[in-house]
């Protein structure tokens, strides 16, 4: 059920609230993005990959760096290549 509630809510706001998010600039669509992200950034877990091991953590940064500065599909790309490499 609650996922109808959400589909009818993405639905009713995609049709008439929409126009009201044209004018919205793209400097605080970009704010909003940065926002969620800070929180899905986990250092501690970055540091106990770290601590366990080092190939695994650069595998983990380039993973990072490539979704951060390049796109996700990349960044994943860049990650899948890096452990398929590791392991042979």
């Amino acid at each position: 059920m609650s996922n109808v509630v959400m589909a009818l809510t993405v639905m009713v706001t995609l049709l008439f609230l929409m126009p009201l998010f044209v004018y919205t600039p793209n400097v605080v669509l970009g704010a909003i993005i940065i926002a969620a992200v800070i929180g899905l950034i986990d250092l501690p877990a970055a540091y106990n990959i770290w601590k366990m091991d080092k190939m695994d953590f650069l595998v983990c940064l380039c993973a990072f760096a490539g979704v951060i500065f390049i796109s996700v599909q990349e960044g994943l790309a860049i990650a899948v290549t890096n452990i398929l490499l590791i392991f042979l």
